[in-house]
């Protein structure tokens, strides 16, 4: 029985002994990223760029300490220069994030700053880390970074992206790296997936397939869609019908129910939708206790158009009962 117990443990060690080598050398799986170079100076690119970053992919909102004075906590600068690591205490200026980190999670600086920032990065190195979640020394990002949502951004607004993140004011600020504990660190590593096909924009006339887009790059269903177990999977059969948990300041907030039933938006106009963002265009002043974690400072400067679109599609999910 001992004997039999010694070979067990002593294959056991050597299948995650092998398991480890596997996932160290051949993970994360990635593509060598574009020699496209992105003119930043191209003014369509440049507007769109801003649109998206500043009001709906939020990126400065992650890359920049926020303003927990006003509501909606808008970023504050220096833009892009990143802000304050997660810990293993899920604790950050503003935020109490319920349960823990696995190990210390940092955002970085993404501005033009070479020495700290991404100046040094190729436009390809950049468009694989936003959409593929690889870095610059190949390295698989923690998924803190939604490049698993991201992959969903259209080629033309990557571009867009990368040439508003080359005009960012370069802000030197070394930021410490990320430490993810094990086995997280080599369990992160299967997450990245290639993007090898072009991805199209929907057209802004086709209003539902453009609002699905919308709502996919910003995040809506990710965070209006309630969690559950060690991995926060996303529960079958309650996409977009709240109940995902953020803390702030020390209470617990629940994401509103966003499809068309009753306890949800259903009685709402598309009018009523667009003027509950647009209302906060200029933040008021609030307490910490006041605040939320949805970035309505951000949204609320998307256009009426897109806010709209992004309401015909929440029209269309199946309606599900607020819990």
């Amino acid at each position: 029985m001992i004997k039999f117990l010694k070979y067990g443990l002593g294959f056991a060690v050597v299948g995650i002994a092998s398991l480890t080598v596997y996932v160290s050398l051949l993970l994360p799986q990635s593509v060598p990223p574009s020699k496209e170079a992105i003119n930043p100076a191209d003014p369509n690119l440049q507007a769109r760029g801003t649109y998206l970053v500043e009001n709906v992919l939020l990126c400065l909102n992650c890359h920049s300490e926020r303003d927990w004075s006003l509501y909606g906590a808008p970023p504050a600068p220096p833009l892009g220069a990143g802000r304050k690591c997660l810990d293993e205490g899920g604790q950050t200026p503003g935020l109490n994030d319920a349960g823990s980190f696995p190990g210390t999670i940092c955002f970085r600086n993404i501005t033009s700053d070479r020495a700290t920032g991404i100046g040094a990065w190729t436009d390809g190195e950049i468009m694989r880390a936003v959409r593929e979640g690889i870095h610059k020394d190949g390295q698989a990002l923690f998924p803190i970074m939604p490049y698993f949502i991201y992959r969903s951004l259209a080629d033309d607004d990557l571009k867009a992206v990368v040439a508003y993140l080359r005009r960012l004011e370069p802000v030197t600020n070394a930021q410490p790296e990320t430490k993810i504990n094990f086995p997280v660190n080599l369990l992160i590593r299967s997450t990245p997936q290639p993007v090898t096909a072009p991805v199209e924009r929907p057209a802004a006339s086709e209003t539902i397939a453009y609002g699905q887009y919308l709502s996919t790059i910003a995040r809506c269903e990710f965070c209006h869609t309630p969690k559950q177990g060690r991995n926060a999977e996303p529960i079958p059969g309650r996409a977009f019908a709240g109940g995902g948990s953020f803390w702030v300041g020390g209470r617990e907030i629940l994401s509103t129910n966003l499809t068309p039933h009753a306890s949800g938006i259903g009685s709402w106009s598309r009018e009523d939708f667009v003027v509950t963002f647009k209302q906060h265009e200029s933040p008021k002043a609030v307490t910490q206790s006041e605040n939320s974690i949805m970035s309505w400072a951000s949204y609320a400067n998307m256009t009426e158009s897109d806010l709209g679109a992004i309401y015909d599609f929440l029209m269309t999910v199946p309606p599900v009962a607020s819990e």
